[in-house]
């Protein structure tokens, strides 16, 4: 071969080479970043909460109560579902709330040889009520479901109004909350103290030291547990909150009684 020949293929080897580390690099910086939440969310930027997750599965909830109990059914399709894992020590958890975010109640319904789930209740005062079925399968794949109803009665002070107090006095004790937003999470860590200025032992409440939802005038719920204790406090971190209000409520174990306390939110991004 010649030396101008050997020249050329020497060039047009370059200038592959060349072509494919362009292409490799222009692949790289379009691909989007590994999402820091997994679970298959999208990281948006600009700290902004990742999108939910749509669930894998279409589940509907058919009412059956009344006045004294709530009753109802999950339904796939035309389907009674039945595939129920455990939650927090629990197959099924219902928060209900009036939809002035006041009356809040945390129960744990039992299901029946039929599949309905039942629990005896009376509302503490009239109005509509958000009422969410909340629950995993038996792999472990969360699901909310929010259904509505309405009870009589006195509805005595309705309308939201926020109060953006972030210590108050829950029963016996006094607790603080103190909220911290790091990009696209927020971190509610509570400190509690009783009238002597004690802390007081927190027990495990359904499996956890504590049980927190997050509810925003729309209805938009989330449900977290929490992710640290130091010292004599515990944090709650979950993705920041897509709405811009939303109130809190947490309960704590103390002694073998349940303590709720609620505080608002309001999210300054």
């Amino acid at each position: 071969m010649s030396h101008a020949s050997e020249e050329s293929t020497l060039k047009r080897m370059k200038n592959i080479l060349s072509l494919l580390v362009a292409l490799l690099l222009a692949a790289c910086s379009s691909a989007p970043p590994p999402s820091p939440h997994g679970g298959g969310a999208a990281h948006v930027p600009g700290g902004e909460a990742p999108a939910k997750k749509e669930p894998s599965r279409k589940l509907t909830v058919t009412d059956r109560s009344d006045a004294s109990e709530i009753a109802f059914i999950i339904k796939e399709g035309e389907q009674v579902f039945t595939d129920y894992g455990v939650s927090h020590t629990k197959e099924m958890h219902l928060i209900l709330v009036r939809n002035d975010l006041q009356h809040f109640s945390h129960l744990h319904p039992v299901r029946d040889k039929e599949e309905v789930w039942r629990i005896k209740y009376s509302a503490p005062a009239g109005g509509r009520y958000w009422l969410y079925a909340d629950f995993v399968d038996t792999k472990d794949e969360p699901f909310t479901i929010r259904f509505e109803r309405r009870y009589a009665g006195e509805v005595g002070l309705q309308g939201l109004t926020k109060d953006l107090t972030m210590e108050k006095n829950a029963g016996d004790y006094r607790v603080k909350l103190d909220p911290s937003v790091a990009g696209n999470e927020v971190s509610f860590t509570y400190t509690l103290t009783d009238p002597e200025g004690k802390h007081p032992v927190l027990e495990e409440y359904l499996g956890a030291k504590g049980h927190s939802v997050l509810i925003a005038p729309s209805g938009d719920f989330i449900h977290t547990h929490p992710s640290g204790e130091e010292g004599e406090k515990v944090t709650f971190t979950t993705s920041l909150p897509p709405e811009p209000f939303y109130r809190i409520f947490t309960q704590f174990q103390i002694e073998g009684n349940v303590l709720t306390v609620s505080f608002d939110f309001e999210n300054a991004k």
